[in-house]
């Protein structure tokens, strides 16, 4: 009796650790563990630390190809990383961020597949320069978004501004436990 519920108990305690949710990968690193496990990660792939803004590090560092790419560091209540936000260096024209962008969901579509969302509209326009694009996009007259989906979690590939700054940017965001 004492074998079968040792054994009971050993299986008891793998069940959980089977079941546990694998985390999606940024730059050949898990997206897992403290802020500081993730930021000394991505340090070992050549970010650097910069600051810490309300408890969400910014490390810098090459991705997808591009330089300087800025890197948010998301933690969920408990500490635990849950997501990365990553930004492309911003860019003056829209021919040059929608290659940044068509070039990010191509890669994303080899690495998770056809995406679940895609989203490529301007509420006004029609456009005669492209110069009249980023300036609906500065607006919040235009929509760039592109969702996959992963057993790990959510992918989100989007074109953002801060003001007149644009940049493409992707969102990765661990599936909840």
């Amino acid at each position: 009796m004492k074998r079968i519920l040792l054994a009971l108990a050993a299986v008891l305690a793998i069940i959980p650790a089977a079941n546990a949710q694998k985390p999606l990968i940024f730059n050949k690193v898990e997206i897992k563990g403290t802020v500081d496990e993730m930021v000394a990660a991505l340090g070992k792939k050549g970010f650097k630390y910069e600051e810490t803004n309300d408890g969400v590090p910014l490390v810098i560092g090459k991705f997808a190809g591009y330089s300087d790419v800025e890197v948010n560091i998301i933690p969920n209540e408990d500490g635990q990383v849950c997501a990365i936000r990553a930004e492309i260096p911003p860019r003056l024209s829209w021919v040059k961020l929608e290659n940044d962008y068509a070039g990010l969901k191509a890669m994303l579509t080899k690495q998770y597949g056809k995406p679940v969302e895609v989203v490529e509209e301007f509420k006004d326009g029609p456009f005669e320069e492209s110069s009249g694009k980023l300036v609906s996009l500065i607006k919040n007259n235009c929509t760039y978004r592109t969702v996959f989906e992963a057993k790990e979690g959510k992918i989100t590939l989007m074109l953002k501004h801060q003001g007149p700054i644009c940049y493409a940017c992707i969102l990765y965001e661990n599936a909840a436990e």
